[in-house]
């Protein structure tokens, strides 16, 4: 976790949950899940999200993550690049 640098990008908490859509890597795969964010930093979010009875933790880059209500949106490198090429 130390790629993380807490110390220099600390971490936020919010409740009630932001519900996303996450890129979550395995060691032989990665899945896209449903899941909710209740802490961050401007680098990475810590996503929860059920697979049938157990619930599970862990830390992805910001990129990774995907608000549920803003799937028709791009992201913000997207978003930048199409507006930079669009002039």
């Amino acid at each position: 976790m130390e790629e993380l640098d807490f110390e220099h990008f600390p971490v936020k908490n919010g409740f009630p949950g932001i519900p996303v859509k996450s890129w979550i890597r395995f060691p032989n795969c990665a899945e896209l899940v449903d899941g909710e964010v209740y802490a961050w930093t401007a680098k990475a979010a810590e996503v929860t999200w059920k697979d049938g009875p157990v619930t599970y933790r862990t830390w992805v880059w910001s990129p990774a993550v995907t608000r549920r209500e803003d799937l028709n949106r791009a992201n913000l490198g997207e978003r930048t690049d199409r507006d930079s090429n669009s002039k």
